[in-house]
């Protein structure tokens, strides 16, 4: 009925038209209870922290599933302007890996990302808005919608879904996939944040540990959580002793305070403890961060004591020359509106070098540097326009009158409504020490003390800029990774001032061998690397590393000395062999030890297999280090067999190592290690007692002519202790010394020739023979041979197998043994096996 009761006409075929209708509603209502369900379960995943990329995907194949698609894909939009798939879920394998969705620059996926709204194509047929033709023909693509997913900053990407029939697309399905897109930006943008929160927070402890400050954080009940290098120096506490437990007691105490509830000030001086129970002055700054259990808080301690000592002197060596306007400040002066001179305090000349005069005749702006400039003016023009009652602060550079430039700090006040003064009052000092501090502060952070390089903090941040660059423009990098070879020598054997000053000679030549665009630092000890940027090839880094060696191969005068250094060199390449900081030097560091197990000064490239090196050479180490304790070396004897007389008239005591696993391992697997390691210091003093020991049983056992020759390496040469500890070694076992012989290498011979003559010529006083180890495959020069206390020459195996054979050879092993008869020495040979040789 109508409103004025007249009967509604009935047309046949409604009642099966209404029908229909509430079918379809119900059916709307139950995909959009599905819809929600499904949103509210994407909610779910985003709100658990999943990465964003594995949600990109979950979503896509529920929005696959609610809207009944056949496909559905996440694009992202790069910074470059670049389309990258992201995921994609589909019925058809061929278009769910395919990493675009047409022309990039014309495809649906720009398209949208650009549009004003969703957009929905019912039939690609008719469409012109983009380029369509990949999808349709190669996908069977007929219809589908794509919404932005936003983010706060913008758009991250799009959000696509297709068919392979002509769909028209209802408001509420839109509605669903802009309420995904909508939660999947959410997401991106929480894991962008929390990205740039974790990046900041690991830069921020890298800083505090680098900081000259103290730094100690505690938790609301005062538990310490974070104690740094630097207040363990300051307070003489480690770190592992106070790390978990209470703040120590009267230590800091307005960090107690602080605790315990008070309120202080964020900035204040105070007295402090150190361990030992002296009291120092500090200046400490506390920070306090959360609230409720989640409370924590940060002090930055400063040590104050010298520079309150000199502010006391100071003060009392100034105290009668001092005014009451001028008691803080070195100066002061009144400026007008226009920043000219209208009064200058009496400190000012000796301050700035000009006379009242001068200073009245000029303009305060001009003075300023002109880099500050602009940044002083601004603080003045707020200062003018600010209530009189406040103060404007600002540093800046004021040029000198002898023509340098000073820092300045200033503190200032409008003071122009006051009918007494009517101008504006600057107060300020000389700060520029204050600044060249704070400039060496920062350098001392980023750089080496010692050869002035970059440390492992900054050139880990070149690093990390480098890669980035790189995957930018598509070019490469390489990293090398550098060791000086036997260092340790020199620093054993001529002191830590020779060592330093030769690591500064070398870092000079290092810098000489790279590009201004490359950058080369010290790790520590006698380890450095490099980064070069912009690499085309191999062959490119390799010429680099050969040019750093070749610099290396001139000799260095050192303190009087003069020495032959070599490297070893590491190569990895981004991003073949690592994309990231960590990665790269682990890859270079793993190829520089494989370039000293093949003979050191050489450079060698990252190769997979030098993984497995790696690890195997560190369990190696570790085992090595038990070795001893655990009575895995032994000792086997080489006799000496004296022709002439037809009988053995000696024994070579040589170094074995039987492993419980790997079983008896040659000295070539070890050895070097254990010189790498400084193992071979008491890895060779126990051989050296062992032989002694053996020796005496023999003679005991009546062999009392005997000898035993036992090998020794240059770091156990090198000891301080090393005479003492022979003596001692022959006295235990109550041998003669001439029954003794030490063999030393050629390439021992001529490292540190003065301070290994010394040595020898002390060895040679006590008694003991001296003998020159493979003999002729070394680098030494003849007249070592004249000059060391040498008593016999050991020709090597290499010859000897030979000598039979090789007319050259033989001709070698006679003049060695020759020039050794002249030079009245007695002649070895090793490994000979038969009457001929």
């Amino acid at each position: 009925m109508t409103e004025q009761k007249q009967p509604l006409h009935v047309v046949g075929g409604t009642t099966h038209a209404t029908e229909a209708e509430l079918l379809r509603l119900r059916a709307e209502i139950d995909l959009r209870d599905v819809q929600q369900t499904a949103i509210a379960e994407l909610g779910q995943a985003a709100l658990t922290g999943v990465d964003p990329h594995m949600l990109l995907g979950q979503a896509c194949a529920l929005i696959e599933m609610t809207l009944g698609v056949e496909h559905c894909r996440a694009l992202e939009i790069t910074a470059a302007g670049s389309v990258e798939l992201r995921a994609s879920i589909g019925s058809n394998p061929t278009f769910t890996n395919c990493q675009h969705d047409g022309e990039e620059n014309e495809s649906i996926g720009m398209y949208v990302s650009v549009a004003d709204g969703p957009v929905t194509f019912g039939s690609l047929d008719q469409e012109t808005r983009f380029k369509s033709t990949h999808l349709r023909d190669y996908h069977g693509v007929r219809s589908g919608a794509g919404v932005i997913i936003p983010t706060a900053s913008g758009v991250f990407g799009v959000l696509l879904v297709y068919t392979s029939a002509t769909r028209t697309f209802a408001d509420y399905e839109i509605a669903f996939l802009k309420s995904a897109a909508n939660l999947l930006g959410e997401a991106v943008e929480r894991a962008s944040t929390e990205h740039a929160r974790r990046k900041s927070e690991s830069r921020m402890n890298q800083l505090i540990a680098s900081t000259l400050d103290a730094v100690i954080t505690v938790d609301r009940h005062g538990i310490v959580l974070e104690w740094n290098p630097q207040a363990e120096a300051t307070f003489d506490v480690r770190a592992r002793d106070v790390i978990g437990n209470p703040l120590p007691a009267d230590i800091l105490p307005p960090l107690q305070k602080t605790i315990d509830g008070e309120l202080l000030d964020r900035r204040l001086e105070a007295v402090a403890r150190r361990a030992s129970g002296e009291e120092f002055s500090v200046e400490v700054m506390i920070d306090p961060v959360g609230s409720g259990e989640e409370r924590t808080l940060t002090a930055f301690i400063r040590d104050i004591s010298e520079r309150k000592r000199a502010h006391v002197e100071l003060e009392q060596s100034e105290e009668r020359f001092r005014t009451l306007v001028e008691k803080s400040w070195s100066g002061v002066a009144l400026l007008d509106e226009n920043l000219a001179f209208t009064y200058v305090g009496s400190s000012t000349q000796g301050l700035l070098g000009y006379s009242d005069e001068e200073l009245m005749r000029s303009s305060f702006v001009a003075l300023i540097h002109p880099r500050d400039r602009q940044a002083t003016l601004e603080v003045f023009a707020d200062l003018l326009a600010a209530s009189p009652t406040l103060e404007a602060r600002a540093e800046f550079r004021f040029l000198h009158k002898n023509g340098t430039w000073i820092w300045l700090e200033g503190f200032a006040q409008n003071l122009l409504p006051d009918p007494s003064v009517r101008a504006l009052v600057v107060n300020y000092r000389d700060i520029t020490q204050r600044k060249a501090t704070e400039k060496q502060l920062e350098y001392q952070a980023y750089y080496d003390a010692l050869t002035g390089l970059p440390n492992r903090l900054l050139f880990r941040d070149r690093v990390v800029n480098a890669i980035a660059q790189a995957r930018r423009h598509r070019r490469g990098i390489a990293v090398m990774y550098l060791d000086l070879d036997h260092f340790k020598l020199v620093n054993d054997g001529l002191g830590h001032s020779v060592g330093d000053a030769l690591l500064s000679d070398v870092a000079v030549r290092l810098q000489g061998s790279i590009r201004a665009s490359d950058t080369i630092s010290r790790l520590g000890g006698d380890e450095f690397t490099i980064l070069l940027n912009d690499t085309s090839s191999s062959d490119s880094v390799f010429g680099v590393a050969h040019k750093v060696l070749h610099s290396l191969a001139r000799p260095f005068r050192v303190e009087g000395h003069e020495l032959y250094v070599t490297a070893s060199i590491g190569i990895s390449v981004f991003p073949t062999d690592g994309e990231d900081v960590e990665k790269l030097l682990k890859c270079a560091d793993s190829a520089m030890y494989r370039a000293k197990e093949l003979g050191r000064n050489q450079a060698q490239l990252f190769t997979s297999s030098m993984n497995e090196r790696y690890v195997e050479r560190l369990a190696l180490e570790q085992s090595l280090h038990h070795a001893v304790e655990r009575d895995e070396l032994e000792v086997y004897y080489q006799p000496i067999f004296e022709s002439t007389r037809q009988r053995v008239v000696a024994l070579e005591a040589l170094l074995r190592w039987n492993h419980p696993t790997r079983g008896l391992i040659e000295p070539v697997d070890f050895i070097q290690l254990a010189e790498e390691t400084g193992l071979i210091v008491s890895m060779g003093e126990w051989a050296i007692r062992r032989a002694c020991s053996q020796l005496r049983e023999w003679h005991e056992a009546g062999f009392p002519d005997l000898r035993m020759s036992v090998n020794i390496s240059a770091p156990q040469l090198q000891q301080v202790n090393f005479i003492d500890f022979l003596a001692e070694a022959m006295a235990q076992c109550n041998l003669h010394s001439a029954l003794l012989d030490l063999e030393i290498t050629e390439s021992i011979a001529v490292q540190n020739v003065e301070s290994t003559m010394q040595i020898l010529r002390e060895v040679k006083r006590h008694g003991v023979g001296i003998a020159i180890d493979d003999f002729g495959t070394g680098q030494s020069s003849l007249i070592y041979l004249k000059r060391f206390p040498i008593d016999t020459v050991k020709i090597d195996q290499a010859f000897v197998s030979d000598v039979t054979s090789d007319e050259s050879t033989a001709a070698i092993v006679s003049y060695i043994i020759n020039l050794a008869h002249t030079l009245h020495l007695n002649v070895v040979a090793e490994g000979g096996e038969t009457e001929e040789q």
